[in-house]
């Protein structure tokens, strides 16, 4: 008998420890310092709202496939914002040396969603997997439950991103 409940007792722990359902180590939307491109200081909870779906997307200035990631969010922005009603936000995990270049690249590319700083990197101690490896993408629901991530970037993932926030959209 113990033979047979084994494998399914590894699953389980195998589900817990690697499942997409394991949610922020606070709840949304977090009580986390940021600062805006032009220095000033918000917390999430004025940043992030509840009442519709929302992307984190995180991402360094010295990560060229977070650069290709948010390339491709700028393109499809206002296709999406016509098709589905979301909230999108780039938080930049930068270390405070290169807070300048996250200000360079706000102004150069113009990015059509809102983008901030983690300056104390409280993220990493928030979200499931540290944020570990970048860029990493997270969708929570209107009422601020995580229901889907993805880590890294290959040209398309974006397209997956914009399904599951439809998949939402639909479930209302």
């Amino acid at each position: 008998m113990t033979i047979r409940f084994f494998p399914a007792l590894l699953v389980f722990f195998c589900l817990r420890a690697f499942g997409q359902n394991e949610q922020p180590a606070s709840p949304f939307p977090f009580n986390i310092s940021l600062i805006k491109p032009d220095s000033t200081m918000v917390n999430s909870a004025a940043v992030l709202k509840t009442g519709k779906p929302t992307v984190l997307a995180f991402w360094l200035t010295t990560c060229p496939p977070c650069h290709l990631e948010l390339a491709a969010y700028t393109k499809n922005y206002a296709e999406w914002q016509k098709e589905a009603d979301f909230n999108l936000v780039a938080i930049s995990m930068d270390f405070p040396e290169r807070f300048a270049k996250v200000q360079t690249l706000v102004q150069e590319k113009n990015w059509p969603f809102q983008v901030y700083w983690d300056h104390t990197r409280a993220f990493k101690t928030t979200l499931p997997g540290g944020l570990n490896g970048l860029p990493q993408v997270f969708l929570f629901d209107k009422n601020g439950t995580l229901v889907w991530q993805h880590k890294k970037y290959a040209t398309g993932d974006e397209a997956e991103l914009f399904a599951q926030i439809k998949a939402l959209q639909a479930a209302r």
